[in-house]
C-alpha cells in the first residue's frame, strides 16, 4: 500500500540502492534513486521529497558536504546518513553537517525502518521539542518559518531559520563568528562576518524588549554571541 511518502536514496552502489528501494516499497514508500550528489541536488530542488537516505562516499562529492548543501536550502527534509564509516568521529561529522541521524553499514532493515519513522514523525512536529522555541516574549516556529511576538508575525528566510536553530540548539554556549560561518554558511559560501552581525541585529529587533540593550542574544567581545534562555 502506498503511504504517500517519497524517499530519496543517494547511493552510488546500484545493488544497495536497489535493495533499499525493494524493501522500502514493501513498507509503502515511493523511492527515487540518485547515484551522485549533482543529481540529488536537482531532485531535492525540483521534486517533493519527504526524507533522504544518503551514503557518505559518492563519486562527485562527499555525503557530508552534500548534506550541508541540502540543509542550507531545505532544512525541513530529514536526512539519514548510511555509511560504512562507523567511527564516532564520522558520526559527529555527519551530525554537525546537519544530518538528523546516522546509521553505520551494515545495518538491520527493521532498525532502518524505525529510524525513518522517528525522523518523519519529528519532521511533522509530532512530539519534537525543537519545532517551536520560545525566545523571551517571542515564539519561533521552525516548521512554519515564522517568529511571533504579540500580534506581530515575522516571516523568516531559510538562512534566518538555520541561524536561529543553530543558536537555540546551542543555547547558553558562546558561539564564535568562525563557528557560525562554518556550521550555518558552510565552508564554500563564507559571507563577510559583518553579515552575521546584521542578522543578529535583525533578530534583536524581533525579540528584544530594548534592542539597544539586549539580554536574550548578547555579544561576547572579540568572539561572537551567546543566546540566553534564562
Amino acid at each position: 500500500m502506498d503511504n504517500g511518502i517519497t524517499v530519496l536514496i543517494v547511493e552510488d552502489e546500484q545493488h544497495i540502492a536497489d535493495l533499499l528501494e525493494t524493501n522500502l516499497s514493501l513498507d509503502g514508500y515511493n523511492s527515487i534513486i540518485c547515484n551522485n550528489g549533482k543529481d540529488a541536488l536537482e531532485v531535492v530542488h525540483s521534486q517533493h521529497i519527504d526524507i533522504i537516505l544518503m551514503d557518505v562516499m559518492l563519486p562527485d562529492s562527499t555525503g557530508i558536504e552534500l548534506c550541508r548543501k541540502i540543509k542550507h536550502t531545505r532544512s525541513d527534509i530529514p536526512i539519514l546518513i548510511l555509511s560504512a564509516l562507523g567511527q564516532s568521529s564520522d558520526r559527529i561529522k555527519g551530525l554537525k553537517a546537519g544530518a538528523d541521524d546516522y546509521l553505520p553499514k551494515p545495518f538491520d532493515l527493521e532498525e532502518l525502518s524505525l529510524r525513518m519513522t522517528n525522523l518523519l514523525d519529528r519532521s511533522k512536529g509530532n512530539g519534537s521539542h525543537k519545532d517551536v522555541f520560545k525566545l523571551g516574549a517571542a515564539l519561533v516556529d521552525f516548521n512554519k518559518y515564522t517568529l511571533t511576538k504579540g500580534n506581530d508575525i515575522y516571516h523568516l528566510t531559510s538562512k534566518e531559520v538555520l541561524l536561529l536553530k543553530f543558536m537555540t540548539e546551542h543555547a547558553g554556549v558562546v558561539l564564535s563568528r568562525q563557528l557560525i560561518l562554518d556550521e550555518v554558511w558552510g565552508f564554500e559560501h563564507y559571507p563577510n562576518t559583518r553579515t552575521i552581525d546584521n542578522f543578529i541585529a535583525t533578530f534583536r529587533k524581533y525579540i528584544e524588549e530594548r534592542p539597544g540593550e539586549p539580554h536574550i542574544i548578547t555579544s561576547v567581545r572579540g568572539v561572537g554571541y551567546i543566546l540566553n534562555t534564562t
